[in-house]
């Protein structure tokens, strides 16, 4: 074999391997984005990856909230599919303050022992108080007004980090959709980088 077919062979499989890592690359980029856009997880959830690899999808939660704030994600969730969120747009998270989700989970799943679901965020878009409307549904559904979210003498209203997503807010909010949406922790550390990054 000449040196020249030697090399060209050689570029050809360097090339081959190249174009592999990059289609590796780009499912790995869906699969991590897909979970990145994770929804609001039950109270006492683990960190998402932690909590896809301990739930057993067997819907003891979900029979257990008295409120059916629980839903199962649907099979076009992928590695997600059958697990436990909260559709926030329909019922808000009540904290019961027994938690039976919590107590009903038998693979420590939902034993964190931390009750932050995620945090809400203003859309000043749609919000009405940036509309030069006064509202103060969301101040008035939170279970920790002046600690949560607080409201200026502008009448609007400023989510703090005292926040665990609870979705009361989502929930009462009447604009469509919410123009105060919960986003799950894996949604927030997003939002944060993609802040940092421009």
């Amino acid at each position: 074999m000449s040196q020249e077919e030697s090399t060209s062979r050689k570029a050809f499989f360097s090339e081959s391997l190249n174009l592999v890592k990059r289609g590796l690359s780009v499912q790995l980029d869906k699969k991590l984005h897909k979970i990145l856009e994770g929804p609001v997880r039950p109270p006492g959830a683990l960190d998402e990856l932690e909590f896809l690899s301990s739930c057993t999808r067997c819907s003891a939660c979900v029979e257990a909230c008295p409120y059916q704030a629980l839903r199962k994600q649907p099979q076009s969730a992928g590695l997600a599919a059958g697990a436990p969120f909260l559709d926030l747009d329909r019922q808000a998270c009540q904290l019961c303050s027994d938690f039976p989700c919590v107590n009903a989970c038998e693979t420590g799943a939902l034993g964190s022992g931390v009750v932050q679901m995620g945090r809400a965020v203003v859309n000043e878009e749609t919000c009405l108080t940036y509309q030069d409307q006064v509202c103060s549904l969301c101040y008035d559904a939170c279970p920790y007004p002046e600690r949560a979210i607080e409201l200026g003498l502008d009448f609007h209203p400023k989510v703090t980090s005292e926040c665990i997503g609870c979705g009361a807010c989502t929930q009462i909010c009447p604009t469509h959709p919410s123009s105060i949406p919960v986003l799950s922790p894996t949604q927030w550390r997003k939002k944060e980088l993609e802040e940092r990054l421009f």
